[in-house]
């Protein structure tokens, strides 16, 4: 038996719906982010692998084409963190700190987007769980910290929170 194969455009894995098919990526639920399967995916399908939470329980209760169609309208995340051209002086402190320090308020060309993928709801406990301990491989920086902007978007509009030494503050962006 193989281990890891695609069926209907479907990725299994171990017999587990473990992901999709979408254009040139592989969306894979993040339960199944081990090395062994995302290097499978890279070297031997040739496909981009984007890590997202609740793929795995859509594909389970539904079909392919549920999961899929649930792509185009998905609440995103996207995580941005201070260019390398930035100010030191301008990182990892607060809102106040900033501004007090003469840089005003955060401007989106100070910043780079390092993360995006989807919110399977918009709750920022769970965003500081998943990248605020440690960076996790689809994060394309450091760990989540202070001067962080993370981005909540449906499609309709966008919310962005500062990050602050004891959580978040909702700034314009």
């Amino acid at each position: 038996m193989k281990n890891i194969y695609f069926e209907n455009g479907v990725l299994f894995y171990y017999g587990n719906p473990a992901g999709y098919l979408h254009g040139g990526t592989v969306v894979l639920d993040c339960v199944f982010d081990r090395a062994e399967l995302v290097r499978y995916i890279r070297e031997k399908e040739g496909a981009k692998v984007e890590v997202r939470e609740g793929v795995y329980d859509r594909l389970s209760e539904g079909t392919f084409e549920t999961a899929a169609e649930s792509h185009m309208e998905e609440k995103r995340l996207r995580i941005y963190q201070l260019g390398r051209e930035s100010p030191l002086m301008m990182r990892f402190v607060s809102l106040a700190e900033r501004k007090k320090r003469g840089y005003g308020q955060p401007q989106k060309s100070e910043y780079i987007l390092v993360y995006e993928g989807e919110a399977g709801k918009f709750d920022l406990e769970a965003v500081w769980d998943r990248f605020g301990r440690k960076a996790p491989s689809d994060l394309a920086g450091h760990a989540l910290s202070i001067s962080d902007v993370v981005e909540f978007a449906d499609g309709k509009a966008s919310r962005f929170f500062y990050v602050e030494p004891s959580g978040y503050e909702e700034i314009e962006f």
